[in-house]
């Protein structure tokens, strides 16, 4: 008799359902040109098989569709469930329930990665510098309100500086409340009110479970006007003309090779911590005297080529390596199934 399976898939690409829409076939099409679609084609070239499944809010229809393709990975590229960016450790929880081997952090390193209190109180429990800082929630104020101003205020759990402009440093009391008020209101979620550290903005990113720590990159603003960004907003991040009138680039982050040492063995011990896996990308800020304080991780940063290219925070990794990289480190976690 016939086996009436058809061969397993190579590589299920996950991705959120607002990335695409379904063809008349029923198959998932990824939006040309977006970050889904370059994935996909250059998973194509290296993989036999290759196949979109959308995360549905029938969570039972991705279920099965995962069922009927049985891949031997999946490459988990959701962000979040109904714009709730916390939702993505329930994804890769119904993953764990299939037994389904997939790419990025589970459930705990995701909720660890998300929050960015938590994060940052891992991080110093494992001997990595932190801005001091304290949280809102509900209208009441946990832990040091008394850290001395300037102050960053930003949404708990927002990613890629969602939430964060320039008006987010607050110089007094008064800017403090209105701030707060203006997170709580747009994000509906806790607020972190954080210690500003003068310095650059320092990416470093981590490739593989060793992990290897790739050369960091740092955010240089070159303009010395008054009102030039002082830190990595949403705009200076997203908007090639905004980083242009203030004279604001990347380039490879010059360390001395003590500072860089100590930087590389920080970034393992926080990518450890936070239970990351495959790749992430951490956020340091770097102060003009050497001195690195850990800010955020992000278990799952942009895979888009013109991002990595941005920020360089992959500096080296050709694209196509870079994905089968993350992909095999992945497959190695799990023993060949049969």
């Amino acid at each position: 008799m016939k086996n009436r399976n058809p061969p397993r898939c190579d590589v299920a690409l996950l991705v959120d359902e607002e990335t695409g829409e379904y063809g008349r076939d029923g198959r998932f099409i990824a939006d040309d040109g977006d970050v889904e679609e370059k994935v996909l084609r250059t998973l194509r070239a290296t993989y036999d098989r290759v196949e979109v499944v959308p995360f549905s809010r029938e969570v039972d229809v991705t279920v099965q569709w995962l069922r009927r393709l049985r891949p031997c990975i999946v490459m988990n590229l959701t962000e979040w469930l109904d714009g709730d960016r916390r939702q993505d450790a329930a994804i890769a929880a119904v993953l764990d329930t299939l037994d389904v081997p997939y790419t990025g952090p589970g459930p705990e390193g995701l909720r660890l990665a998300r929050d960015k209190s938590l994060s940052k109180l891992v991080a110093l429990q494992h001997s990595v510098p932190v801005p001091r800082h304290f949280i809102v929630s509900g209208g009441r104020m946990a832990g040091n309100g008394e850290i001395p101003f300037p102050l960053i205020v930003k949404p708990r759990y927002g990613d890629g500086s969602d939430g964060i402009h320039a008006n987010s440093l607050v110089r007094n009391a008064s800017e403090l409340r209105t701030r707060i008020e203006r997170v709580r209101q747009r994000h509906r979620e806790p607020v972190v009110c954080e210690e500003f550290i003068p310095g650059n903005d320092l990416y470093v990113g981590l490739l593989g479970n060793g992990p290897k720590v790739l050369p960091p990159v740092e955010l240089v603003v070159r303009s010395r006007h008054p009102s030039a960004p002082r830190f990595a907003t949403y705009r200076l991040k997203n908007d090639p003309r905004y980083r242009a009138r203030w004279r604001a680039h990347y380039r490879r982050a010059r360390l001395e090779p003590s500072t860089l040492q100590a930087l590389a063995d920080a970034s393992r011990r926080v990518f450890h911590a936070l239970k990351l896996r495959d790749y992430a990308r951490l956020d340091f800020r770097l102060t003009k005297d050497g001195r690195f304080y850990f800010i955020e991780a992000n278990p799952n940063p942009d895979l888009d080529p013109h991002a990595l290219n941005r920020n360089g925070c992959f500096a080296g990794v050709p694209y196509g390596e870079l994905l089968e990289t993350i992909v095999e480190s992945a497959r190695r976690r799990r023993p060949k199934r049969k």
